[in-house]
């Protein structure tokens, strides 16, 4: 897998790639047709990890990661490859 990325943002939007200290990525995306539409997936597995009815904070990704995040960065500035 070939990850690029640009620009890291601070601001937390469904599409933002989430990088942890133990350079794990993971992605929010919305379901919308679902009780609770923002997921956290793992680039890693493919597996979402949590559920949420709104968009999660921070303290709550690292939380349910298990880990510090290191960085936010925009799905506008990033592009993932896979090998």
């Amino acid at each position: 897998m070939e990850i690029n990325v640009d620009r890291k943002r601070s601001v937390e939007e469904i599409g933002n790639f989430v990088c942890t200290e133990k350079e794990k990525l993971f992605v929010l995306v919305l379901d919308k047709g679902d009780k609770y539409p923002y997921l956290l997936l793992s680039l890693q597995t493919f597996h979402i990890i949590q559920n949420y009815d709104s968009m999660p904070t921070r303290e709550e990704l690292e939380e349910d990661i298990g880990e510090k995040i290191k960085e936010i960065y925009s799905q506008n500035y990033a592009s993932i490859t896979l090998h």
